[in-house]
């Protein structure tokens, strides 16, 4: 990997874990981790050195579960969503499971005494990361089901493109294909035909950031996770539901700008 493409990872990586969602998840983490105190830790440590204890780990987990989405979706080459994150799942206890543990003996010897044992950690880490993988699915495929409660769909933040969506559907939006006279919608939470122009779709998308990849292919800029190369001269983006998309020549100046491809 070369040093520019690093850097692009890095940069992608940090707006993960820096976004609002993923802070806000932490900060509920570690209140909830204070206040239930697992491992014997209500009983063992005061208020104050839970927080010291669980602070630290649950703000360690935010890189690893960015590296470990990273490395899911580097592994896994099927376009299915459920399997990328069992991967991604497993990836993030492996490593953070002994983290977790290594901190927990150092930070309070006597919790070995109380029979915290490396499976034991190993388990609840394992439950937690699946749970929270699910309600971030969950958020993410519900994320514009508030249009149903009262949510503007026509807020500054949202793209007019999501009012010609049916409720299960209406999410983030990953790309748009043109097919024939329709065009092929995916979101975070499915996919969804339309009879509209591309040029039209493209419009709607606004102010969501995105470029044409190809004649036929409008990618959003937040959904590209990876970039692949077939060749010396294909190049595909990877998005975060598998799917890999083209960019063609005539495209690629604009993924270059804005980070996501190499000059070259």
């Amino acid at each position: 990997m070369s040093v520019r493409k690093l850097q692009q990872k890095s940069a992608m990586g940090w707006r993960s874990i820096t976004s609002f969602r993923a802070i806000a998840i932490a900060l509920c983490a570690i209140i909830l981790a204070v206040i239930a105190g697992p491992f014997g830790t209500s009983t063992q440590l005061n208020g104050a050195e839970r927080f010291a204890l669980w602070g630290p780990l649950i703000v360690i987990s935010l890189p690893l579960a960015w590296l470990a989405t990273f490395v899911a979706h580097k592994l896994v080459t099927h376009p299915s969503i459920f399997l990328t994150e069992c991967v991604a799942v497993t990836v993030m206890t492996g490593v953070y499971a002994p983290c977790v543990w290594f901190y927990l003996t150092w930070f309070e010897p006597n919790l070995i005494a109380e029979g915290v044992t490396v499976g034991a950690v190993w388990v609840y880490v394992f439950g937690v990361v699946a749970i929270v993988s699910v309600m971030r699915r969950v958020a993410l495929a519900t994320r514009t089901d508030e249009v149903v409660t009262g949510h503007d769909v026509s807020a500054a933040s949202d793209p007019r493109l999501l009012q010609r969506l049916p409720t299960p559907v209406r999410a983030p939006v990953l790309r748009l294909t043109a097919m024939d006279h329709r065009i092929e919608v995916v979101t975070q939470a499915g996919t969804e035909k339309l009879r509209l122009r591309l040029r039209d779709a493209v419009r709607e998308m606004e102010p969501v950031e995105g470029f044409m990849a190809h004649r036929s292919h409008w990618v959003a800029k937040e959904a590209v996770v990876d970039t692949e190369k077939n060749g010396s001269d294909k190049v595909y983006l990877k998005l975060a539901n598998g799917d890999l998309v083209p960019v063609s020549r005539t495209f690629r100046a604009d993924w270059v700008k804005a980070g996501l491809l190499d000059n070259a």
